[in-house]
């Protein structure tokens, strides 16, 4: 019983929902079938364009594909975010001093790990929503994209993301080594968060003047975890206190991005729900209307 409820508490603490990826969900059924039908986005386009040879992802000793395929999907290194909470596929890569990089456009989100052996990928789909993908940081002569239909849906399609395939971001009070100390508990961000439970687990950057943010801060003491207690966390604009920012792209983990992410992610999310609510009621319409012969 002890053990349930710890899975339970660590469920609860990284947005995921235990049951959803063995439940059996409205988006796997006709007509959006969502594990087993085609998808149709900036990645397969990017996919048809590598393998047909129109385009190369040129390979980085430093960062693997990352800023080729940045390059490739317009994706601007501006909009890199850094998060260093240990609540993502590669958390071993990910703490303190080797946070993860997120990099966004308006259809596209990329994950990169230092030293990780994959980037993960979120697209936009007309479709089926969001659906999402793993690039081998591996140098190859065609790289591939490998849809996951099982792994990212145990977290990214659950309560926190309104039960359809979709975003969340998280904010939590880490330890030093970037784990969320479970017993204090998290705040699902979106952009209705009032900005004192915004970004804890993530490095901010840019002034803001008064407000209070979470980001830029390790609990030390669980028993002493008020805001209060992060006033060297606000107002940062320079990072190389907390780790070596010339492993990245840029040396900034901008407020501004932050903020559009949040608002993009809870967007997206609320889209996906709509087309997918929509499709199946057209659906279900249709087969009432067949087998009432009208």
């Amino acid at each position: 019983m002890r053990h349930l409820r710890w899975l339970a508490a660590l469920a609860a603490s990284w947005g995921c929902w235990l049951p959803a990826w063995g439940q059996n969900a409205d988006f796997e059924r006709e007509p959006i079938s969502y594990r087993t039908a085609p998808a149709d986005n900036v990645v397969t386009a990017l996919q048809s364009r590598l393998d047909r040879g129109e385009v190369r992802l040129k390979w980085s000793e430093e960062h693997g594909y990352l800023p080729s395929l940045l390059e490739a999907l317009g994706v601007p290194k501006s909009s890199q975010v850094l998060v260093f909470s240990k609540t993502s596929l590669q958390r071993e890569r990910i703490g303190p001093k080797t946070p993860r990089a997120i990099y966004f456009n308006d259809d596209v989100y990329i994950g990169y790990c230092l030293g990780g052996e994959v980037m993960e990928v979120s697209a936009v789909d007309p479709q089926l929503g969001t659906v999402f993908y793993t690039l081998d940081q591996v140098p190859e002569e065609k790289p591939r994209f490998f849809r996951q239909r099982d792994n990212c849906l145990s977290c990214h399609a659950s309560s926190a993301t309104g039960g359809v395939p979709g975003h969340l971001v998280r904010s939590v009070f880490p330890d030093r080594r970037g784990l969320p100390i479970l017993s204090l508990g998290s705040y699902r961000t979106d952009h209705t968060s009032p900005l004192e439970e915004r970004w804890g687990g993530w490095y901010v950057t840019g002034r803001h003047g008064r407000l209070m943010h979470m980001g830029n801060w390790i609990v030390e003491n669980k028993q002493e975890a008020e805001l209060s207690a992060n006033q060297k966390g606000q107002n940062i604009t320079d990072l190389r206190p907390f780790f070596t920012v010339g492993r990245y792209l840029t040396p900034h983990s901008d407020i501004v991005a932050l903020l559009v992410l949040e608002h993009q992610v809870e967007c997206h999310n609320r889209l996906t729900k709509a087309l997918l609510e929509t499709r199946l009621a057209l659906h279900y319409e249709q087969t009432l209307n067949r087998e009432l012969e009208e």
